[in-house]
């Protein structure tokens, strides 16, 4: 199915809320399927403060500005456990765009249980089983965790209260998942952002699981 079928079936399905575009962001490999050691999985493409329609999933190849702090904010958590653009694929989960913003969509999950789980594990096939999967929303987890996985919570992930990776056999993509959060819970002085401190065990944590 092509991407203007993949558009069409979906607007048929979930009404004007998904977004007409002639094309879907691409998934961005840069270093090639031979080299990738995670996937970095987001929500989906949505920026309505610019409303611009990217070549490439996360503003890659994006000539413009308005995204390159983003883009920077991602590559630092990369880094912080030895990973970049070239050795990871990235992707969104919904790969549509929606006329509201993830956070305040109440069609989000649905659009994404329903429609695009499914897609993302075929897509996600060529990969050896044991590559992870680093979800940069918590929404992702609530939507790919197995009744109890999707009740974890940031703060229980992020001070190692919690299995880590979470494992295949408990989430609907069938492989493992690892928390790479970017918001701000109101409890912590810091983001969850790999680059405090706070975080520094579970970072460590982070890199021993990518080396096996």
């Amino acid at each position: 199915m092509n991407d203007q079928e993949l558009i069409n079936q979906l607007r048929e399905t979930y009404g004007e809320q998904i977004v007409v575009t002639n094309d879907l962001p691409k998934a961005y490999c840069p270093g090639g399927i031979e080299a990738v050691q995670a996937i970095y999985l987001g929500c989906d493409p949505t920026n309505l403060k610019y409303n611009i329609h990217f070549p490439y999933v996360f503003a890659h190849n994006y000539a413009g500005n308005e995204f390159k702090q983003f883009i920077k904010m991602h590559m630092e958590q990369l880094k912080a456990i030895d990973l970049k653009w070239e050795t990871v694929y990235t992707q969104n989960l919904c790969r549509n765009y929606f006329d509201l913003e993830t956070g305040v969509n109440k069609i989000w999950k649905k659009v994404a249980e329903e429609f695009w789980v499914e897609r993302m594990k075929e897509e996600l096939s060529v990969f050896d089983p044991k590559i992870p999967v680093l979800l940069t929303s918590q929404l992702l987890l609530e939507v790919l965790g197995d009744k109890k996985t999707s009740k974890y919570t940031a703060p229980e992930i992020y001070e190692c209260k919690r299995e880590i990776p979470i494992p295949a056999d408990k989430n609907k993509l069938g492989r493992p998942l690892i928390a790479l959060y970017r918001g701000k819970n109101p409890n912590y002085k810091v983001s969850y952002h790999l680059k405090y401190k706070e975080w520094d065990k579970y970072r460590k944590s982070i890199i021993e699981i990518l080396k096996v």
